[in-house]
């Protein structure tokens, strides 16, 4: 059985905070390593800060734990905008796509269609995730 968090926010810059502070506190229970907490709070940043990826009033981050790693589903998203972003090859003028620093920070990547949108999930496996409370 995995745990989960769902948490919906309006899709402003302001309010990104709030998740920042959700993942924290989960990777504090985890103990997870402060390298892990960036990677998963740059991955988050890389996604929503782009307001052009918006597909709606409001986005859902999806936080889900399982043995040995942490799941993020983020949506509902611009599939038309982001899909393009997430399979760009690197080396060209703008430096790393974000397919890219994606599979860097987090490790998997997929584009999913759910409820009629496009989510994004990330996977992290993480050493010592568990769902002890």
């Amino acid at each position: 059985m995995t745990d989960a968090i769902k948490l919906t926010i309006p899709h402003q810059k302001s309010y990104y905070g709030v998740v920042r502070l959700v993942v924290g506190g989960l990777a504090a229970r985890l103990d997870l390593s402060y390298e892990s907490l960036e990677d998963l709070q740059l991955a988050l940043e890389s996604l929503l800060g782009n307001e052009a990826y918006a597909s709606g009033d409001d986005v859902t981050v999806e936080l889900s734990l399982g043995p040995g790693s942490i799941q993020m589903l983020v949506g509902p998203l611009d599939g038309a905008r982001l899909r393009p972003d997430l399979a760009a090859a690197d080396g060209d003028e703008e430096g790393v796509s974000l397919g890219r620093l994606l599979a860097t920070v987090v490790g998997d990547v997929r584009l999913e269609e759910r409820d009629g949108g496009h989510w994004v999930r990330l996977e992290k496996r993480t050493a010592g995730s568990g769902s002890s409370a």
